[in-house]
């Protein structure tokens, strides 16, 4: 019996995700077409002259035990401190001892959790620490209602910002036509000003008078004034050692996973079993049409980009993780 193939377009994490779950569930052939010369996508991490590089930081966190649980059979957390754990005395929390994890298809090990100073396949554990240089002052990101926040604004300021919260909390601007009405109706328009109007035109390039609202719930979730009030004052009475911090408003989580070499280790690694486990991953070689007969999709037109040679391959099932930008020009005239 012929073995089915499934095509997928990408070897980004959502590509590689694909693949990994085809070859430990199912008995499909995955054949990855990645158009550039690296795995990971746009959490990749690059090797320049041995130094690593991250493509932007990609935290490892989430509130599903299932994604958690998914990432740590990759690369398991660390089970003893790191070096600068112990240099810096901080005590993270570790997997316990005598896991079970899987590793590819239908592989079952039980392994000691292990110690980042022995190997280099492990997530560590690190603690959230971002700062916002204003003022001539440094300031926690996301802002936090601290001693530290308010001894930086002062405390005319601070009165400023307490007063048109109040104001704001009265006089809710509807409907939310933008992003600069979404945070006023959270923080108070004194507040919105002092942070987020400035940083958020600068990284995004556009006025926030211009950003629609939905843009808001997206990045910053449920965050507002409220919430971060009680996230100051709670977390000095309770502090959770779960990785998915259930309870926590996501912009406020306090500690995160993170691949010992970066976050492109895990897709290095996904690959990696991928292929050793009988599936394809073919580099430089770039999706330019989809074909299909009677709206069935049936292959999809290859090319090599190293000589531009295109070719057709068939398939059973299709996948596409690519730019939908990019998609929405691919040839579909077949």
């Amino acid at each position: 019996m012929k073995q089915e193939v499934a095509i997928i377009i990408g070897a980004g994490p959502a590509g590689l995700t694909v693949a990994y779950e085809l070859i430990d569930k199912t008995d499909i052939k995955p054949i990855i077409f990645e158009a550039t010369e690296s795995t990971g996508g746009i959490s990749k991490t690059v090797n320049y002259k041995g130094n690593r590089i991250d493509i932007g930081g990609h935290r490892f966190f989430s509130k599903s035990d299932r994604i958690i649980q998914w990432w740590q059979n990759i690369l398991p957390l660390q089970g003893e401190p790191a070096k600068d754990d112990k240099e810096l005395g901080i005590k993270v929390p570790l997997a316990d001892q005598n896991i079970k994890r899987e590793v590819g298809s239908q592989n079952l090990e039980h392994l000691t959790p292990p110690d980042p100073e022995k190997t280099d396949k492990v997530m560590l554990n690190r603690s959230r620490l971002s700062r916002i240089f204003f003022l001539r002052k440094f300031f926690d990101y996301p802002v936090s209602l601290n001693y530290n926040t308010l001894s930086n604004l002062g405390i005319s300021r601070t009165v400023k910002i307490g007063l048109s919260y109040i104001k704001s909390s009265l006089n809710h601007i509807k409907p939310e036509r933008s992003l600069e009405d979404f945070f006023i109706n959270r923080f108070g328009e004194e507040l919105y000003r002092t942070f987020f109007k400035d940083y958020t035109e600068k990284v995004w390039g556009v006025s926030c008078s211009e950003i629609k609202s939905d843009w808001g719930s997206q990045r910053v979730k449920g965050l507002s004034f409220k919430k971060t009030i009680f996230h100051a004052i709670s977390k000095n009475f309770s502090r959770t050692s779960s990785m998915s911090q259930k309870k926590v408003e996501i912009s406020l989580i306090s500690q995160f996973m993170y691949p010992k070499l970066g976050p492109g280790q895990m897709w290095e690694e996904v690959a990696r079993i991928i292929t050793e486990n009988g599936g394809e991953i073919h580099y430089g070689n770039q999706v330019n049409g989809i074909e299909h007969i009677d709206q069935h999709i049936n292959g999809v037109l290859v090319e090599d980009t190293s000589n531009g040679d295109v070719k057709s391959v068939k398939g059973d099932y299709f996948f596409s993780s690519m730019p939908v930008k990019d998609f929405r020009v691919l040839d579909f005239s077949f």
